[in-house]
């Protein structure tokens, strides 16, 4: 017959613990031992707050007229609008609203430019167009023959899918961009 010995160590008598408030700090002791200096070498200066440059959007629909401008932008004086146009792209419809979509080359689209003045004016345009417009890049002609005649600037084009609207049909593009999630797999055909 075998005898089996319990292998268990015997028992530690019980410690008390010192209070957290007793006990060193290895994050203060670790300061300590870097010198009185390490602050100065371990902080980011913040960046000097940058100086916003005025830029000219071009607009095709409703923010062609300046009343409509206006108000989005809540000003109380009289807005400068230009007649002008861009190279190279094309109207639709969206429902009631116009939609500014990629055009054959040499087409052209009429509206109006306006130079925006602040970022909190870039803001409330965006806002405005929601987000089933995208802020796009562009080069405005204008047409009223003062200078400047050209400037870079900005416009908001169509955010979803052009060929789909264009067709009149679902556009699953701009549905999962407005609702913030994806359709399921099998629905699509």
């Amino acid at each position: 017959m075998m005898n089996f010995t319990s292998t268990k160590p015997p028992p530690q008598p019980k410690t008390q613990r010192k209070p957290m408030a007793a006990r060193p700090s290895q994050y203060l002791a670790s300061l300590a031992a870097a010198g009185e200096d390490v602050w100065e070498t371990t902080m980011i200066a913040p960046e000097p707050p940058r100086e916003y440059s005025p830029i000219f959007y071009f607009f095709y629909g409703t923010l062609t007229q300046p009343a409509t401008l206006k108000r989005v932008l809540d000003l109380d004086y009289e807005l400068v609008m230009r007649p002008a146009k861009i190279i190279g792209y094309s109207l639709t419809k969206w429902g009631d609203y116009n939609a500014l979509i990629d055009g054959e080359t040499g087409e052209e689209v009429v509206g109006m430019a306006y130079e925006v003045q602040s970022p909190e004016h870039e803001f409330k345009l965006a806002y405005y167009e929601t987000n089933a417009y995208k802020l796009a890049p562009c080069l405005i002609y204008f047409t009223d023959g003062r200078a400047p005649v050209q400037v870079s600037g900005k416009t908001f084009k169509y955010a979803g899918d052009a060929v789909a609207l264009r067709e009149q049909r679902f556009d699953r593009k701009l549905w999962e961009l407005r609702m913030g999630s994806r359709l399921p797999e099998k629905w699509k055909g």
